[in-house]
């Protein structure tokens, strides 16, 4: 396989990532009810403060973030180095997936509104919308 073909396949998973990561950091934003029963629930059972629990979620949280965007902005330079992409294609490609990020963040935030107006408990529907874990 050529190096421009690879490069290319690594950028579309760099991108197919953004999207994987971008929703499990959604997920651990602070106004999810999951992510707050977790919380609670760990704080309960280890006897410690909610807000020193939360205080880890967030640092662990911004790390991740901070590594996830390092890792893809070495992979875009690496694409413009290899010819794949261009500087400002990176650019256009790293402001892109950022405001697909703030979408799917706006989005999440009227859904959680919707659900509260409809009177459904997100947390327990959940169960009922993940896919089942068994094995075929």
């Amino acid at each position: 396989m050529s190096k421009k073909i690879l490069t290319t396949v690594l950028v579309l998973g760099v991108i197919a990532s953004v999207g994987y990561f971008g929703t499990n950091l959604a997920l651990a934003d602070d106004d999810n009810p999951v992510h707050q029963t977790l919380i609670s629930n760990i704080a309960q059972k280890f006897n410690l403060k909610e807000s020193d629990v939360e205080a880890v979620f967030e640092a662990v949280r911004d790390e991740r973030y901070e590594e996830m965007k390092s890792q893809r902005e070495e992979k875009l330079s690496q694409a413009v180095n290899d010819g794949v992409i261009t500087d400002s294609q990176k650019t256009a490609l790293l402001a892109k997936m950022q405001e697909h990020m703030r979408e799917r963040q706006q989005n999440r935030e009227e859904m959680q509104v919707w659900f509260k107006e409809q009177g459904i408990d997100e947390v327990r529907l959940g169960a009922y919308l993940r896919p089942s874990n068994r094995h075929r």
